[in-house]
């Protein structure tokens, strides 16, 4: 993988990389990316457990114009992996589930330096809190979709997110600190919800006039009745390997 990515980087109009699921992948190679591809917008290192803070660095400060890249997955990612990332000013979709290591820290300089941040996912991030749904709210004025599920929010942070006009989507499974009151004042704040992941638990807890007012908004509500999940990635393969499949090169 090393020699590969080495002879890639030679590639120094490349815009586009995809290295999910390759475990024997190293920073080694990725520091070559970084050297070699400056115009370099996507990169998918999804369960690259081989890739460590030192190899995002490479890529942070090699990539500028990095637009999108997942490193779900991958436990060795930390905050100083978000702190390199946030130096892309132009990042606009981050997928970041089952990520243990990173924290409200490394979120927040997200997203107070990448104003154009669209697309957020942070399922399975336990360390992230209400003190980085503040600055999301704040600054992330662009996001459209985010996944909050398993993370350590609670009322008050989920009410800074949607706060944000242009939100749409948002995926909200097994908030600990959620309550039925806290969803309720923050599904009434966003005023441009089109489609809303919740789970069954709170159907019956809710205003029934709260469905009818969104739904005549045009939201959807697609409720579900998963048992929280211990796994840290279950199924997660196959899924990956069909949005690969399915995608175009």
């Amino acid at each position: 993988m090393f020699l590969g990515l080495k002879a890639i980087s030679r590639c120094s109009r490349l815009r586009s990389l995809k290295l999910g699921i390759c475990l024997n992948m190293t920073d080694h190679g990725l520091i070559h990316v970084g050297k070699g591809c400056s115009k370099l917008k996507e990169l998918d290192l999804y369960r690259c457990s081989g890739v460590t803070d030192r190899g995002i660095a490479a890529i942070g400060h090699g990539c500028p114009s990095l637009e999108m890249i997942n490193i779900a997955y991958n436990g060795k990612i930390t905050d100083s992996s978000l702190l390199s990332l946030s130096k892309c000013s132009s990042l606009k979709v981050l997928e970041i589930r089952g990520c243990p290591c990173v924290s409200s820290v490394g979120l927040s300089a997200i997203a107070m330096e990448c104003r154009q941040l669209a697309v957020l996912d942070i399922k399975k991030c336990f360390n992230i809190n209400d003190n980085a749904m503040h600055p999301l709210g704040k600054f992330s004025h662009n996001l459209e979709q985010i996944n909050l599920s398993y993370c350590s929010v609670t009322d008050t942070g989920l009410l800074s997110v949607t706060r944000i006009n242009r939100l749409r989507n948002m995926t909200i499974l097994h908030l600990a600190g959620l309550t039925p009151n806290g969803l309720a004042a923050a599904l009434l704040t966003c005023g441009g919800l089109t489609k809303v992941k919740l789970h069954s638990s709170f159907k019956p807890l809710l205003p029934q006039y709260i469905f009818k007012y969104m739904e005549a908004r045009g939201c959807v509500f697609h409720w579900r009745n998963k048992a929280f999940q211990e796994e840290i990635d279950p199924k997660g393969w196959q899924l990956h390997l069909g949005r690969l499949s399915g995608a175009s090169s």
